[in-house]
């Protein structure tokens, strides 16, 4: 989970990012800017399959050696992890599988990612109820709020780990703990956690999590993974299955049976290409240490929220570490995306999510990105 006790050369790093010679990229919550390692594997592969007729790139033994980078990487098991497209795909596969009835319910927040919603709204047409867990003042959502929606029907409870929009980080152990205690499961989306937060997934107790590759753990769009705790493994029956879903490719034995493990959300061939890249962002992101990671990030976005607050800007994320990562959300009022377009302009790079401008540092960023974003949004 961590590199060398050595702080890294930041500076070095950052010049292994193409992007930030041209950008102030504050944008890392949407797409990842990619270091080089990224072009050189992606140009690695094709070479393999140019020059040797494709052997060993379209390997499944390249695959596992991904599934065991990812699991180290991130703190789990390999037999617990699937690769899959990304967030969505391995929520729907939870939300399809895990076999729902009518008059059960699924609670999730208003904060949630359109992907981590309607995956679940799709089953109200089949008698689920979806229920809705709103804000505090704080933009916020307390543990009480949740709990005061669980009853004997709730399946399943369903969060981001960070939210996509305000930026708020949900207490997962605490959380997982209530579900339990309920006897409901808890989901998590963890696209804008995972690559950022010093933490094992294995060790916060919750029962399945999936992310995309694309913006905090250097991959390219189409290869992210799954997470599902093996005591659950088996509750969830996939809703599509070929022939990596079973303990044998023999199709024609009398009975065929699912895969034990996290395999069993597998199915026809995987993205060969995405998953070799894949790898190559889990070794660089080890290469660095998550614990140095999370450091930086903490120091770039603490470092950002008071430098807004000084220039009179209205911070919607909260100000504990502990309830953040790395994005920073401001409210601008309804000229937010004239405001980000204005920025794009001058080559800065942030977004507008809920009519509100947010930014996300990641270790690739430095103090003069931010002191020049704001510098610049001051103008505009």
């Amino acid at each position: 989970m961590t590199a060398s006790e050595k702080a890294p050369d930041w500076d070095a790093i950052r010049k292994l990012f193409p992007a930030t010679n041209d950008f102030v990229y504050l944008d890392g919550a949407n797409k990842g800017a990619l270091p080089k390692c990224v072009g050189e594997a992606t140009q690695d592969w094709l070479r393999i399959v140019y020059d040797k007729a494709g052997i060993g790139a379209f390997s499944m033994d390249e695959i596992e050696r991904t599934r065991n980078a990812v699991a180290t990487t991130f703190g789990a098991s390999p037999e617990c992890i699937a690769l899959v497209k990304n967030t969505s795909e391995g929520i729907n596969i939870l939300a399809q599988g895990i076999g729902l009835k009518p008059g059960e319910n699924v609670i999730l927040s208003r904060g949630e990612h359109e992907n981590n919603t309607f995956p679940w709204r799709h089953l109200e047409g089949r008698g689920v109820e979806v229920r809705w867990v709103e804000e505090d003042k704080n933009y916020i959502y307390p543990l009480e709020a949740y709990e005061k929606l669980i009853d004997s029907n709730t399946r399943v409870v369903t969060v981001a780990w960070v939210t996509y929009g305000v930026g708020y980080r949900a207490d997962l152990r605490a959380l997982a703990e209530l579900c339990h205690s309920r006897d409901a499961l808890l989901f998590v989306d963890g696209v804008q956690g995972v690559g950022i937060l010093n933490e094992r997934i294995d060790d916060l107790g919750v029962d399945a999590l999936s992310a995309g590759g694309h913006k905090a753990m250097f991959s390219l769009a189409g290869a992210g993974f799954l997470y599902v705790r093996k005591e659950i493994i088996s509750q969830i029956d996939p809703p599509y299955a070929a022939k990596f879903s079973f303990t044998s490719n023999d199709r024609m034995k009398e009975k065929v049976k699912l895969a034990a493990d996290a395999h069993r959300f597998e199915y026809g061939n995987p993205n060969y290409l995405g998953t070799f890249v894949q790898r190559r962002g889990c070794e660089f992101i080890k290469s660095i240490g998550l614990n140095h990671i999370e450091d930086r990030v903490k120091e770039l976005s603490t470092f950002l929220i008071e430098s807004a607050l000084q220039r009179g800007y209205k911070i919607r994320t909260p100000r504990g570490w502990h309830q953040r990562a790395g994005i920073v959300s401001m409210d601008m009022g309804k000229d937010a995306q004239v405001i980000a377009d204005s920025l794009a302009e001058q080559k800065i790079r942030v977004s507008c999510k809920d009519s509100h401008l947010r930014a996300t540092v990641h270790f690739y960023n430095n103090e003069d990105d931010i002191v020049r974003y704001l510098d610049i949004l001051g103008t505009v």
